[in-house]
């Protein structure tokens, strides 16, 4: 009987080159909002605190793009904020990963097929990661007649 061997796959996706259609708090709400798009597209909602602050972020969908909308809040270059779903008030915060480049902590937004994108909560870092989770099927898919964006 042989041991499965868990490996990890990284590809390197052109900025810019694929959007998020689907964004999910881990309760599953959704953290599209059709009503606000950037770059043609429905922005990722936010609720965020910053100091004494709390607003709306609207992120940029447009992966490797950072044209993010504040709403209700001034966030000053450098300033590490805190995320929340706007519907139920959960946090994003990723509690296992830290920025691989400034060390503050991370977002978290859940994809569709258990997928996440991670980035940095620190305003004008631009660490981010797309994280396919299940490769078997995902690589399965992808030579079938699926595009990377039925992932997203």
């Amino acid at each position: 009987m042989s041991e499965k061997e868990r490996i990890q796959v990284e590809v390197e996706i052109s900025s810019q080159s694929v959007n998020v259609q689907h964004a999910f708090c881990p309760k599953g709400h959704s953290l599209m909002d059709s009503a606000v798009k950037i770059n043609g597209f429905a922005a990722i909602k936010v609720k965020v605190k910053a100091g004494n602050q709390e607003g709306l972020l609207y992120l940029d969908p447009v992966y490797g793009s950072y044209n993010n909308i504040e709403k209700g809040i001034s966030i000053p270059k450098g300033t590490v904020v805190e995320m929340f779903c706007p519907e139920c008030g959960e946090s994003l915060s990723d509690d296992s990963d830290v920025c691989q480049i400034c060390s503050s902590p991370m977002f978290v937004f859940h994809l569709p097929k258990e997928s996440i994108i991670e980035g940095c909560m620190k305003k004008g870092c631009m660490f981010h990661k797309l994280k396919i989770v299940d490769g078997e099927h995902q690589m399965m898919r992808l030579f079938e007649n699926s595009t990377l964006e039925s992932f997203l």
